[in-house]
């Protein structure tokens, strides 16, 4: 009867430490940024970021740098991030589109993170088509929970705005549609103003030049 009565004790005070543990330890989000102005700020979504002890902003092959917040506008469902230190990654600056999307479907595509991170992997090419619709752009492509925080580039590879999935949209936005959206190019514009991070312009670029160049400016973030 007493052993019965340990075992039962154990797997009591087993269950009580695992729902401890859960509830205590950080839960993990992931989602994706981009590098603006000359390579320490990251473009990413508020909601993402707003309740993180810890940020870690993770750089293809290379190693983690650790960030903090300096801008965030709940408005928009924006955020600027300040990394510790410069990445070695050789990056390209990017240029914000100053004219933004008609109200008719456009040619876009993105870059999403490489998931394994090896030498051999790369940032995966996505491709749609988006228009502006009222306060957001709609997109039709195929993305995932991750790829929030991405660039979205047009056919001049010019950012028109960052991807926000439905799910994220909502945060901040009256959506009542199911497909997946954007933050257009003059709110990106608006945010980097009043964070005082100064967007570079550049040359064109063929399109091949472009996304082997500008790939390492996505990065995947961490926030615990």
């Amino acid at each position: 009867m007493s052993k019965t009565i340990k075992v039962a004790g154990t797997l009591l005070f087993l269950g009580f430490l695992l729902a401890v543990l859960t509830f205590t330890m950080p839960v993990t989000r992931l989602g994706s940024g981009f590098l603006v102005g000359e390579g320490r700020h990251v473009v990413t979504y508020l909601e993402l970021v707003k309740e993180a002890r810890a940020l870690k902003v993770k750089f293809p092959n290379e190693d983690d740098i650790s960030a903090e917040v300096v801008f965030a506008d709940p408005a928009s469902n924006l955020a600027i991030l300040k990394l510790k230190e410069m990445p070695k990654v050789k990056r390209l600056p990017l240029s914000i589109s100053s004219k933004g999307l008609s109200s008719q479907d456009e040619q876009v595509f993105t870059l999403g993170y490489p998931w394994t991170n090896t030498l051999e992997d790369q940032h995966v090419l996505i491709e749609g088509s988006a228009r502006q619709a009222s306060m957001l752009i709609e997109l039709k492509m195929p993305l995932d929970l991750v790829h929030s925080g991405s660039p979205l580039f047009n056919a001049r590879q010019e950012v028109v705005g960052m991807v926000l999935l439905q799910e994220h949209a909502k945060a901040a936005f009256p959506v009542d549609t199911p497909q997946h959206f954007a933050i257009p190019a003059l709110l990106l514009e608006k945010a980097l103003k009043a964070g005082r991070v100064d967007a570079i312009p550049i040359e064109s670029l063929s399109r091949k030049t472009f996304i082997a160049e500008s790939r390492n400016n996505i990065v995947l973030i961490e926030a615990r």
